[in-house]
């Protein structure tokens, strides 16, 4: 049997498998199709919110505060929402529902879906989300909890919801 030369030898390929440098930085991949469809849709989302917060904030009227004892009024002859920030235009059925927080402490749902005239507290509570960004212009927000819904300054840093 002849021996061959097996570097030589045609038919006999060689692998060389280095181990990789355990101080090297981890390899940076580039983003799936997936990843840049979620960055572009986020993107686009800011834009969006940033355009609506804008508009919401050429609509505030810096000189109509609520008064220098209340945190929060509601002048319901001219449809205002008045805050510390200024005052904002509203709806008749939600200056009616935000009339019990404007007198100040904690409410129980069923008193604000009274007052609206919302079907029921789920009615409320996406109406109450959908007026957030208002509020958060206002510099208010609406405070959550077991006892009742109240009125709150909002609190510097936080997005609205």
């Amino acid at each position: 049997m002849a021996t061959a030369n097996i570097e030589a030898a045609p038919w006999i390929i060689t692998a060389v498998i280095r181990l990789p440098d355990p101080n090297a930085p981890p390899m940076k991949r580039p983003p799936s199709s997936r990843a840049i469809a979620r960055l572009h849709e986020k993107t686009e989302a800011e834009a969006r919110n940033a355009a609506a917060a804008s508009a919401l904030a050429r609509q505030l009227q810096p000189r109509l505060r609520a008064p220098a004892d209340r945190l929060f009024a509601v002048d319901a002859g001219a449809l205002l929402l008045r805050g510390p920030m200024g005052g904002i235009g509203s709806t008749e059925r939600m200056a009616r529902t935000l009339e019990p927080l404007a007198v100040g402490g904690r409410h129980l749902p069923a008193v604000l879906v009274g007052a609206g005239g919302w079907h029921d507290e789920e009615a409320l509570r996406e109406a109450l989300a959908g007026l957030g960004p208002k509020l958060a212009v206002l510099g208010l927000r609406i405070c959550r909890r077991k006892a009742g819904l109240r009125m709150a300054k909002s609190k510097p840093g936080r997005a609205a919801s």
